[in-house]
């Protein structure tokens, strides 16, 4: 799948583990790791159709209609948009059919 980034600064951690295993490995939880196979599932994938049913892809409602998630951990998700502008063989809700994506959120918890 196309993945871009809405936040380049979301965009540069998942480029640096480094970065990454120091804002989210804190206080003995160490979360950078499952951060970083889930976008390597996402990026893997020729559609979203195509990530495996553990990573539960799924839309959402509210704040976030019109974007998706899949899990990281039990709580926490990377949520995304379709980005298929233009695309006339795009339909939101055909997984098919969504093989680009912008990356909004990499590690968010949203049932707070």
């Amino acid at each position: 799948m196309k993945i871009d980034f809405d936040n380049q600064k979301h965009e540069a951690l998942v480029n640096n583990h480094d970065a990454l295993r120091k804002k989210y490995n804190k206080n003995g939880q160490e979360f950078a790791d499952d951060i970083l196979a889930t976008f390597e599932v996402l990026r893997a994938a020729d559609a979203l159709a195509d990530v495996p049913r553990s990573y539960r892809p799924h839309p959402l409602q509210g704040s976030y209609k019109k974007c998706f998630a899949v899990d990281v951990t039990s709580k926490h998700r990377v949520i995304f948009r379709p980005n298929h502008d233009g695309d006339q063989n795009f339909r939101i809700d055909n997984f098919k059919t969504i093989t680009s994506i912008l990356i909004l959120e990499i590690f968010k918890d949203y049932h707070k």
